[in-house]
């Protein structure tokens, strides 16, 4: 009976490392053919509803979230190459796109389409060009935003100098998200020039860049989302003003809204600054990317989530050497809640919902992968789990991971190579 014991124990032990432990494994349910290499502008990935929708800067494509079989499948008209999208509201994906992306920046991304993602089909087309001397420039981010119903357009660029193309204080409009039928157009304050846009059911936020030359700063507005009309203008930091030259600027959630801003020639972690502000439009905190949470790595949409009251955020810390965990931010105080066990391995991704974080680790000396799902008030332990083969092989760059009804789902894109853009795991 005791060896008995002891080769089941053994034969336990050996599961539950390679991840065919029922109970506390993951095993792949499919994975969707390679891709060839992407761009880098377009790409984007969620799951909406029973579909699981890729964007590249070639098509969009929609799988069927259970058995991977491709429903549907968008390719931008003519030699249109998609710049950027929103991130999807009631089934329904707004594309930038144009052609001559790559080659100049006076044609490319000057065309919205809003795409249905329950069928793949165009609900409607138009131009972001607000006069015929305005240019789209290249690809870009935040030119559009889904949200409460409207589609929200950001209708203006700057020229080499800088100085707005079009009229700048009435260059933000919204337009039904179903039908493209015209709502509003906003007018910004004067010395105020939109640099991106972002929409939700209950609100309509822009960056704005107000004041001239040296004396511009950024600021955060909001627009009352039936009338267009500025609620509020607030600076994302009146005693230290921040300049528009020389950053980079991210809406990472509207409602809370947080915005994120990082020097424009520098991505590496602990290098940015994010703006929180409350229901009322008033900054609440500014929370460093570097503090006792350690470096956050806010370079990827994997590795930072807002949910309630809090950041989520995979973030780098160094002993004898540089590890990562999750860490939970409060975004009124700027004060860390909880921080994951570091002793386990190191955090690559995280995915937020339903007020559990789920985040995909690293063993540090086998390499083997690993699943914690945590309470996202305490950073409690509820789950984990092994996989039973390596994620991260050939993984290229991993631009989505997320946690549905059971399903374990990572996406990625790759610039240089094949790489598949959905592998879906579930628990056993």
């Amino acid at each position: 009976m005791a060896v008995l014991a002891l080769v089941g124990g053994g034969v336990s032990g050996v599961l539950m490392i390679t991840g065919n432990m029922p109970g506390d494994s993951l095993d792949t349910v499919w994975e969707a053919p390679a891709d060839p290499a992407a761009a880098e502008h377009g790409n984007g990935s969620w799951p909406v509803g029973d579909v699981l929708v890729r964007s590249r800067f070639d098509a969009v494509t929609g799988y069927d979230v259970r058995t991977g079989k491709q429903r549907w499948e968008y390719v931008p008209p003519g030699r249109s190459e998609i710049c950027s999208t929103s991130a999807p509201d009631d089934s329904v994906l707004l594309l930038v796109h144009g052609e001559n992306v790559a080659a100049t920046r006076t044609e490319g991304c000057a065309d919205v389409t809003a795409l249905d993602l329950k069928t793949g089909k165009e609900l409607w087309s138009g131009s972001r060009k607000a006069s015929a001397e305005a240019t789209a420039g290249g690809p870009v981010s935040g030119a559009v935003a889904a949200g409460g119903g409207l589609a929200v357009v950001l209708d203006t660029w700057t020229d080499g100098d800088g100085e707005a193309v079009a009229d700048g204080r009435r260059a933000i409009r919204a337009v039904d998200l179903r039908t493209g039928e015209r709502r509003w157009t906003a007018t910004v304050p004067e010395d105020c020039l939109p640099f991106g846009v972002g929409a939700a059911q209950r609100r309509v936020v822009a960056v704005l860049s107000c004041g001239k030359e040296d004396r511009a700063e950024l600021t955060a507005a909001a627009l009352d989302p039936a009338t267009g009309a500025l609620l509020r203008n607030e600076p994302l930091d009146a005693r230290r003003p921040v300049a528009p030259s020389g950053v980079r600027t991210a809406l990472v959630s509207v409602d809370p809204l947080v915005v994120f801003v990082r020097p424009a020639y520098e991505e590496r972690a602990g290098t940015g600054t994010f703006f929180s502000f409350g229901a009322d439009g008033r900054r609440t905190s500014r929370i460093e990317s570097s503090g006792e949470h350690g470096k956050i790595v806010a370079d990827k949409p994997s590795k930072v989530a807002v949910d309630g009251g809090r950041l989520y955020a995979v973030a780098e810390f160094r002993k004898s050497s540089t590890s990562s965990r999750a860490v939970a931010v409060d975004l009124a105080t700027g004060r860390l809640v909880w921080q994951a066990n570091p002793g386990r391995g190191d955090a690559v991704a995280l995915a937020v919902h339903d007020g559990k974080v789920t985040v995909l680790q690293q063993d540090r000396g086998s390499f083997t992968e690993e699943l914690y799902v945590l309470d996202g008030a305490t950073g409690e332990e509820l789950d984990d789990r092994t996989f039973s083969v390596n994620v991260d092989q050939e993984d290229g760059w991993l631009g989505g991971f997320f946690d549905r009804d059971g399903l374990l789902i990572v996406s990625r894109y790759d610039t240089e190579g094949p790489g598949r853009p959905f592998v879906v795991y579930e628990r056993w």
